[in-house]
């Protein structure tokens, strides 16, 4: 069984011959231990004198020539790192949201303002900080939102040459330049203004989701266009403690859009996965109803217990995850307690399919030799039928 059929029939509730791994996207120092470090760090590259200068003084314009290159060549050594290391699915990223402002400062198009800054390991990252968008004067002269056709069209280009590097090797769960219509609304706008915008801008509220969706189902039809199977669709609705909003306020916001979104998925005979962080205990009914095929990440640092969430909906949705990043993928685990969570994860979750087993987030700080090893577990133990003691 190839990996896309594998991952495709794990989707649809079908028997398989063991259980899948799912890789939630690998981190520059992952996979330069994967695929070798570059002459050059990325660090380097933007934390000299000379790059600075030219990115302080001319930031924006340099975007699309000089950052958005390295951030595509980025975007394929994560899905060929993943590759390399085995993994039946990866998330796949196309990401061209982010407009260099100057040397320290990124702007993501759809309305937010974050850091850049190295992630310790010699390359570059990102961190969010702060909303781009206060006042409705500043909404209407928003001036980075993209034209969503060229981004689609980019998508699909992007999309096209990696199924035919890697389509054979690994099924890519795919994302276009479109993150999450909710989280990008909260990042855009503040998370403790949003409930003000909701309550005294709500014409506002509403033009947002709709540029959210557009954007969100032309980059979906493209990636399907390009020959993805599956949409990977980012949203992160909670906090670990449980969600941002009552679950049918989200419903009411934000149901709608993903149910067209997701239909139009359906149509076009690919699937669609949901990516949600922290505790989503109260809003996985709601998740379901609109239609997701499968649900990622299941945090177990938040208050979600997965495997409760496996006996309430493992018949519905295929839950996928469940290795924590923030102990058993790093430098800090044993081995062994690796191999004994996968061990457990696939005896309490593999029986009855629709389970794929891989990290519950990515990070900077997981290294390739703990992947291995809970890839290699997950091959010796995961055959159906289950029989781990």
């Amino acid at each position: 069984m190839n990996p896309t059929e594998r991952i495709i029939r794990t989707l649809e509730g079908s028997p398989v011959d063991r259980v899948p791994t799912f890789c939630a996207g690998i981190e520059d120092r992952t996979y330069n231990e994967v695929l070798g470090k570059p002459l050059i760090p990325n660090q380097l590259l933007m934390n000299n004198p000379i790059a600075e200068g030219l990115f302080d003084r001319w930031g924006p314009k340099l975007t699309r020539y000089l950052f958005q290159p390295n951030v595509t060549l980025t975007m394929e050594k994560r899905i060929k790192a993943a590759a390399v290391l085995g993994f039946d699915a990866t998330w796949g990223v196309y990401d061209e949201t982010f407009i260099v402002l100057d040397s320290k400062t990124m702007a993501r198009f759809s309305g937010s303002i974050f850091n850049l800054e190295p992630d310790g390991f010699g390359n570059m990252t990102y961190m969010y900080r702060c909303p781009g968008i206060t006042t409705r004067e500043e909404f209407e002269a928003w001036p980075h939102w993209p034209d969503s056709d060229d981004i689609a069209h980019r998508t699909y280009t992007f999309y096209r040459k990696m199924i035919s590097r890697y389509g054979e090797k690994i099924c890519l769960l795919a994302q276009g330049s479109a993150y999450g219509i909710q989280e990008s609304m909260q990042w855009a706008l503040g998370f403790e203004r949003v409930p003000l915008w909701i309550r005294r801008e709500k014409d506002l509220i509403d033009r947002y989701i709709a540029m959210g969706e557009e954007l969100c189902m032309k980059t979906a039809i493209a990636l399907i266009d390009a020959g993805v199977r599956v949409i990977l669709q980012p949203d992160d609705f909670a906090f670990k403690s449980g969600p941002f909003m009552r679950p049918k306020q989200i419903d009411e916001l934000f149901g709608p859009s993903y149910r067209r979104i997701i239909n139009a998925v359906h149509a076009c005979g690919a699937k669609f996965v949901l990516h949600s962080c922290g505790d989503n205990t109260l809003l996985f009914d709601t998740f379901i109803s609109w239609g997701v095929d499968g649900l990622h990440a299941y945090e177990p640092t938040s208050n979600v217990d997965i495997y409760r969430e496996k006996k309430l909906h493992g018949d519905r949705v295929t839950i996928m995850g469940g290795v924590g990043i923030d102990y058993l993928l790093t430098e800090r685990s044993q081995d062994d307690e690796v191999v004994a969570e996968v061990k457990k994860l696939i005896r309490e979750l593999g029986p009855g399919g629709r389970f794929m087993i891989g990290p519950a987030h990515s990070i900077s700080s997981i290294p390739a030799n703990k992947l291995r090893v809970m890839l290699e577990a997950a091959r010796t133990f995961g055959s159906y039928p289950i029989a781990v003691s």
